[in-house]
């Protein structure tokens, strides 16, 4: 699905919703914008789509408000994009309205204590695509910085005890999709350690927006690392062959000044995401694998004239079609990332999660082809998918309040701990998404408090 842009909030444009996804495993992101509009510099926000079997979208909502309290308070939500079927994106503020959610609102039985204690995800030296048998352990000892990540949770019961994880990080940076510095805080308390990186999407409507996007302002105070989702171009507005050919190549160049004048050169810029699926304007779909990787190494080499030290995130959706075809070459890219939800198979089971972290795109199979080039991997959107509003839920493929899947993202973190270069979970309830929302509200209650507990 896309978002649509809301007058009184910052706009972007999105790919299709979580629920999108969920559906037909395929979701877009979305970004969230500040409460009370937008700050200066337009905030706007970003979808994502998480295929479902046919490509849909679904935006993940990053609502990270305050904890307990502070949402019963209603603090101003940011909320993210949500990725509908009319392609465009829409950031409000001020409430979790407009959630990027369109999984299933459902909780599932729990599984067993002694099979989510397992951590058997950890991908092996080859890449390899078993069903049923869990990748070795990585070859290289973990080495990454010890850094939080954002936790939320499920539908409806009470919300888990802040505090919980005390810091124990599994490696990497750690943190949450999100719009607002009050989200920050919301879910550093939720989880009990601190949030070191936060994922944003820059508004798709104009180059304005997208050379000079909403996050700079939005977190001038933050001292961790932003990671912001660009496209190709704004929506209606650019083509692959102009692309391709360097024609917005000065646009860019004013993007990467944008990032070394604000004092944030080493941004992580996650450019043309889910590019995989076939919701975005960006999709690999609408034009032929080498147009597409001249159009992402020409943007590339436009931002790095300007701004030498950005780092490239190359984000492949794990519900969608073959990514590898499309590589860019290891010369233009920094990270190797990928969006993972509980879905298309839903991970209730050591099989079921074997399945789907070592099917092609899969987390283990991503962490595989990343080591193989040298390169660290990113998870700037994971979370559960619920089992009501979503099409994944309705057609069995959601795992709903999973804990056992958040127990084994985590294990597979801790594992490659030294090749993680950062990951954000994507908090929503937005109707239409995926709805993996374990903090205001908490949907997922038992995906929550083991979150909470671990991180």
């Amino acid at each position: 699905m896309r978002h649509r842009a809301n007058s009184s909030a910052p706009s972007t444009n999105t790919g299709p919703l979580p629920s999108q996804r969920a559906g037909r495993r395929a979701t877009s992101h979305g970004a969230a914008t500040p409460p009370g509009g937008r700050a200066p510099g337009a905030h706007s926000t970003g979808a994502h789509a998480i295929p479902r079997r046919g490509g849909r979208r679904f935006t993940l909502w990053s609502a990270a408000l305050g904890v307990l309290a502070i949402a019963a308070a209603g603090i101003g939500l940011v909320a993210l994009p949500h990725g509908g079927d009319d392609g465009e994106t829409s950031v409000i503020a001020g409430d979790l309205s407009n959630g990027l959610a369109e999984a299933l609102r459902q909780a599932t039985p729990l599984p067993s204590a002694s099979a989510s204690a397992t951590a058997s995800a950890t991908p092996s030296a080859a890449p390899t695509t078993p069903a049923s048998a869990t990748p070795a352990p990585p070859t290289a000892a973990p080495t990454g910085s010890t850094q939080q990540r954002p936790g939320g949770g499920g539908g409806g019961g009470a919300a888990p005890p802040p505090g919980g994880g005390g810091g124990r990080i599994p490696g990497g940076l750690s943190g949450v999709v999100v719009g607002t510095m009050t989200h920050v805080n919301a879910w550093e308390q939720f989880r009990g350690s601190k949030v070191n990186v936060v994922h944003g999407y820059a508004a798709r409507d104009n180059w304005q927006n997208m050379t000079n996007p909403w996050m700079g302002s939005a977190f001038a105070g933050f001292s961790g690392q932003l990671v912001i989702s660009q496209p190709f171009w704004p929506t209606g507005g650019g083509d692959f062959n102009s692309c391709a050919n360097g024609s917005y190549s000065e646009q860019w160049k004013q993007f990467g000044r944008y990032l070394v004048n604000i004092g944030r050169p080493s941004t992580i810029v996650r450019l043309a995401w889910e590019f995989n699926g076939d919701w975005f304007p960006w999709s690999v779909s609408n034009t032929n694998p080498d147009t597409w990787k001249r159009c992402f190494q020409q943007v590339v080499s436009a931002i790095r004239s300007t701004d030498p030290q950005v780092r490239i995130d190359w984000t492949m959706n794990r519900h969608s079609g073959q990514p590898y075809e499309v590589y860019p070459g290891d010369s233009y890219v920094d990270i190797v990332g990928v969006d993972v939800y509980d879905m298309w198979p839903q991970s209730v089971d050591e099989a079921g999660w074997a399945s789907q972290c070592n099917s092609s795109a899969g987390l283990c199979d991503v962490i595989r082809f990343a080591k193989q080039h040298g390169k660290q991997f990113s998870v700037s959107e994971w979370g559960v998918v619920g089992k009501s509003d979503t099409g994944a839920g309705r057609a069995g493929q959601a795992g709903g309040d999973n804990p056992f899947f958040i127990k084994k993202m985590y294990d597979t973190f801790k594992a490659n701990a030294g090749d993680l270069a950062y990951e954000t979970y994507f908090n929503s309830a937005e109707a239409n998404n995926v709805h993996s929302s374990l903090l205001n509200p908490n949907e997922n209650p038992n995906a929550a408090s083991t979150y909470a507990s671990l991180w």
